[in-house]
């Protein structure tokens, strides 16, 4: 069996940032790039849920949606050599911040409101409970302004303002080769 490639000493990697910062598609080219296996957190809990992510929102509530996320995490992130893309939610439980620190390098997907905002109008994929508002700008802002503390626990940032995935691809490739300076 192959020797466990590390990642600043943890054998994976997570992407973890608000919504629209690239988490997903960053993270299928960087577990291509890397020859390691991809896991979309928010798509694994879809298909263990047999229901899309508005689904399970509508008819459980957040809450219920949380411990679910939560459970399947605990479950995924304990295998090495994965590229995990999370959803925009999952530090807010303490719990999935202290496995996600401990099994992989954290990495966060940091985008500005006004280019959430951006890529929000130009989305044509699945819905997100959270920003069914009046105002998706105000949202944005108010949830960004709880979840910074959180995703400020990890192990390298990127920014991804202005930014296409593969250059964010890059600058994480270089962050990892030179030992995680930012």
């Amino acid at each position: 069996m192959p020797a466990t490639r590390l990642f600043r000493g943890k054998p994976s990697i997570s992407l973890t940032g608000f919504m629209f910062t690239g988490k997903s598609s960053v993270g299928r080219r960087l577990a291509r790039r890397l020859g390691l296996e991809f896991i979309d957190l928010d798509e694994r809990i879809a298909l263990e849920a047999g229901c899309t992510i508005p689904e399970i929102f509508d008819r459980d509530g957040e809450a219920r949606f949380r411990e679910f996320e939560h459970r399947v995490l605990s479950r995924v992130i304990t295998s090495p050599g994965k590229v995990f893309s999370t959803g925009g939610g999952v530090v807010l439980d303490s719990r999935n911040r202290e496995l996600l620190l401990r099994h992989s390098c954290v990495i966060w997907l940091i985008a500005s409101p006004q280019t959430v905002l951006e890529r929000l109008s130009r989305s044509k994929g699945k819905p997100r409970p959270l920003l069914q508002v009046e105002n998706p700008a105000a949202r944005i802002s108010e949830l960004l302004a709880g979840r910074e503390k959180y995703y400020g626990e990890c192990d390298l940032r990127v920014n991804t303002d202005g930014r296409g995935v593969r250059q964010v691809n890059e600058e994480i490739v270089s962050l990892l080769k030179i030992g995680g300076r930012q």
